[in-house]
């Protein structure tokens, strides 16, 4: 019964530490104006504030919509093999959303600004402005563009037999239903690079 008692003590006291290294760390805060004036702080992920030798978060990009209304904010996580990111939407009324899904490498706004697209190795991510999100994946995206109404995406196929690549597409799909319009070869070149 000791023993069993102990374990119990060991485990709760093992999470209660455990869940006291994560918090906010202030150099990940971002200080945003909205449009109606309000001066907002993004403060970021939960990180882990023991680990931050090999664990580093660092603000990514801070991006306005075009009508500069909504701000997202993406963070990445970086280890020596493994990333993380969040991506976080700041709303005209000064409130702040950490959006579902948010590991992706990139963040771009549609023309229109009704949408932010987010860009991962293989998976691409709408959001709407309420936060919720719709998502495709594909093997290996390289590069992605916002054009219009659409959405440009460059995109390895891999073999199955040899693992190699064996083909390399530009994909356009409609923007916000992420139903594919067209798909053509690129020789390898990476066509639907944003522009600045």
């Amino acid at each position: 019964m000791k023993v069993a008692i102990l374990i119990g003590f060991s485990l709760s006291f093992s999470g209660w530490a455990l869940a006291n290294t994560y918090g906010l760390d202030p150099k990940l805060a971002v200080t945003i104006t909205t449009s109606t004036g309000k001066t907002v702080v993004v403060k970021g992920p939960k990180v882990d504030l023991d680990f931050d030798t090999w664990w580093r978060w660092k603000v990514s990009n801070v991006l306005k919509s075009p009508n500069e209304k909504f701000t997202a904010v993406l963070y990445h996580g970086r280890a020596i093999k493994y990333w993380s990111a969040a991506v976080f939407l700041v709303r005209p009324d000064g409130t702040v959303e950490e959006l579902k899904n948010g590991e992706v490498r990139k963040i771009q706004w549609t023309e229109d600004g009704l949408y932010l697209v987010g860009t991962g190795d293989n998976t691409i991510r709408l959001w709407n402005l309420n936060g919720g999100v719709r998502q495709v994946t594909f093997p290996d995206i390289w590069a992605s563009r916002v054009m219009g109404k659409t959405l440009c995406l460059n995109v390895g196929w891999y073999s199955p037999t040899t693992g190699r690549l064996s083909r390399t597409s530009e994909i356009h799909l409609a923007v916000p239903s992420l139903t594919q319009i067209s798909d053509k070869d690129t020789d390898g070149n990476a066509t639907c690079e944003a522009r600045p």
